[in-house]
């Protein structure tokens, strides 16, 4: 994973997606679906596309050679979109959170919190009694809205100003020239359809995103005592006004370009940035959610905040009003009574595609970890963090770093100077493996005798008030881990640190063990994993920052001229490639991704050169089984449409084919599925 956004990204506003924990999906029956055709190869993510009589070959597909046997034995669980070794491993750390959550010998405050908010969430019959009675105060607000004075009241007033829909976003993080201190970011709200490309050419995927969210949000307004016509009437009306804002908001493909920091590195005095608007209440809202102070801020679209300021009239009242509600409404389904939890499931099948639901058990897991992060993690790792597992994760960062280091010296098109800075960037990378020695205080948090809403109202604050007393001090480098999940199978290089991140939940079976050979471990942690972040460190976004984390062009002009041209080469092949159907892998959003793909793989082939008797169709065969994965079709839509990562076969089969050592290991010639001619060849360093 490429961290493009900051290192603590910590948002206020309250923009939950309908309590979704997979991606929006096929309207249509999958049956109607086209899944097959591609080229140069078949897209093995549907299992529909693989039968037991289908020959495999690693000169044709390596990815389907290697995964044929798991693909066939697999199922996609109930509840999930998709289902791979990432999922696998992550459910493994669920079931051992789990078991926490029911360890009643576990005595800490931590322990008591998970404990509690997991209880709650548990029990059905305290939902169903409270009904969504705990949500009628704000809704009752909202539907009050006559005029423009009253939508700014409720979106200043102290006591709703940090839980209303403000048509805004807001994040604690570090600036892009100043990388050690934090000030707030903001930027434009978060849209019903995701793209606000959706709003000007509405693709299959924008479709099934309002599919289902207008259903959801008409069953949540049925529950409140609206019609459903009138429940239909109001979301459509908020999808209008969203195409309206959506005009100045970027979409998902410029968010994704080189210029994307330099499009949103516009730093403002609080003075500056209030005057952008002159109708809207920008100045309020900020002192009645307390983030006012004297400082920097970063206005992410000050274009955006301009036509925000032109909306804000009396005629589009009613408008922003409906909005207002949808947004709020759709905070809460997975929240309330059993009725609507099981009507949400039923909603999400629909259009996802998917069967059944996860157990209440995993259910609640995913409750408790998306408010509870932090003391879950806390209680994880004093039960399962393994020092030696620790050490043993640096240390072979450490050996991929030095190969890196004889990748960049050895490299034949860039100048001395380029690569000596380049040099100097890796040599200052941090390597932050598992898990931090030090986590945030939770002291202060308490939800004894809460019901669920008001539980999560509480974290959310206590979450609110901690990102607050972060403005204007400086990071601290050993809570590294600050708003992400390291129980995840996951890993990132954050620019702005200049660190890799290798969380715990990815060290284990299949892709870190003590058991694994030379072959798999370089496979899965040298490419897959290590590899593949540092590479981000010199892509094309993660180039554009220095060795301290400060957005600064370091490059000579003939360099960054020639970097930029092998970059637009992989793009333009991967543009080509037809996924399935009609669709094509979108170069520009995935070519980073897929370079770190390819850059990580480099250095472990230049790592295995090094060890006698190396195995690669052994190796070769690990890397492509990392990648394995099985999908539902409109997951795979939602990939190719607005996924910064390239589908899962292709990133087994287009890094190997740019390597002599993959032909030779297999004899691939010319004519075979796999083989590129070396003058096609993408390697980027």
């Amino acid at each position: 994973m490429k961290k493009r956004i900051l290192s603590v990204l910590l948002t206020f506003s309250l923009v939950l997606m309908a309590g979704s924990t997979g991606t929006v999906n096929a309207k249509q029956p999958a049956e109607d679906n086209v899944i097959t055709g591609g080229k140069p190869w078949i897209d093995s993510d549907f299992k529909e596309n693989i039968s037991a009589d289908l020959k495999t070959d690693p000169k044709d597909d390596l990815h389907l050679y290697a995964n044929k046997d798991w693909i066939l034995k697999s199922d996609i669980p109930d509840g999930y979109t998709n289902w791979s070794h990432y999922l696998e491993r992550e459910l493994d750390v669920k079931q051992q959170c789990i078991g926490l959550l029911k360890d009643e010998s576990l005595k800490s405050h931590d322990a008591e919190l998970i404990q509690t908010y997991n209880s709650l969430v548990l029990d059905w019959d305290a939902r169903n009694e409270i009904g969504v009675s705990e949500l009628q105060d704000m809704y009752d607000q909202i539907s009050a809205i006559k005029s423009i004075d009253d939508i700014t009241k409720f979106m200043t007033d102290k006591k709703t100003a940090d839980v209303a829909y403000d048509f805004l976003s807001y994040s604690v993080s570090v600036g892009y020239n100043d990388p050690e201190k934090y000030l707030v970011s903001v930027s434009s709200t978060p849209l019903l359809l995701s793209d606000s490309a959706e709003y000007t050419k509405r693709t299959e995927l924008g479709d099934l995103y309002y599919g289902y969210k207008k259903d959801l949000f008409v069953c949540m307004a049925e529950k409140m005592g609206m019609s459903s016509r009138d429940a239909e009437e109001c979301f459509d009306t908020a999808i209008g006004l969203e195409t309206e804002l959506a005009k100045k908001i970027l979409t998902t493909e410029e968010k994704l370009k080189d210029d994307y920091v330099e499009k949103t590195n516009n730093e403002m005095s609080f003075k500056e940035m209030v005057s952008l608007t002159k109708e809207f209440p920008l100045e309020d809202i900020f002192t009645g959610m307390n983030i006012k102070y004297d400082g920097i801020y970063i206005v992410e679209e000050p274009d955006y905040l301009k036509w925000l300021d032109k909306i804000y009239t009396d005629e589009n009242v009613e408008a922003m009003k409906d909005l207002i509600l949808v947004q709020y409404l759709l905070k809460y389904p997975t929240r309330i009574d059993k009725e609507t939890f099981d009507k949400r499931n039923e909603i999400y099948n629909k259009y996802v595609g998917t069967s059944g639901t996860v157990s209440d058990e995993e259910m609640a897991y995913i409750e408790v970890v998306s408010l509870l992060q932090i003391p879950m993690q806390k209680v994880y790792v004093e039960k399962y963090g393994s020092a030696e597992d620790k050490k043993k994760m640096e240390d072979l960062c450490k050996e991929v770093i030095d190969t890196y280091r004889e990748l960049l010296s050895e490299n034949d098109w860039a100048s001395d100077e380029t690569k000596e800075y380049a040099i100097e960037k890796l040599d200052k990378i941090t390597i932050y493996a598992a898990y931090p020695e030090k986590f945030r205080d939770t002291a202060n948090l308490d939800i004894e005798g809460c019901s669920l809403i008001e539980a999560g109202r509480r974290i959310e604050k206590w979450n609110n008030d901690y990102m607050k007393s972060l403005i204007g001090t400086n990071k601290d480098h050993e809570m590294w881990f600050e708003g992400c999940n390291i129980l995840e199978c996951n890993a990132y290089y954050d620019s702005q640190s200049n660190s890799i991140s290798m969380f715990l939940g990815m060290m284990g079976e299949p892709f870190f063990s003590k058991d694994m050979s030379t072959e798999e471990l370089y496979a899965s942690i040298a490419a897959f994993w290590c590899g593949h972040e540092i590479s981000h460190a010199f892509d094309n976004y993660g180039a554009q920052f220095d060795a301290y984390g400060q957005y600064r062009d370091w490059w000579t002009a003939e360099d960054k001229k020639e970097f930029q041209r092998r970059v637009s080469k992989m793009s333009g092949y991967l543009d080509n490639i037809v996924a399935f159907g009609d669709y094509h892998l979108n170069g520009t959003n995935v070519v980073s991704e897929m370079a770190a793909d390819m850059t990580g793989l480099q250095c472990a082939l230049r790592m295995a050169k090094k060890v006698d008797g190396f195995d690669y169709d052994k190796f070769f065969t690990k890397y492509a089984q990392m990648n394995v994965n099985m999908a539902v079709y409109g997951g795979e839509v939602a990939q190719i449409l607005q996924g910064e990562h390239p589908l899962y076969y292709s990133r087994t089969n287009v890094p190997v084919q740019q390597f002599e050592e993959f032909y030779e290991t297999y004899d691939v010639k010319e004519g075979d599925a796999m083989y590129l001619a070396p003058e096609d060849r993408l390697v980027i360093w």
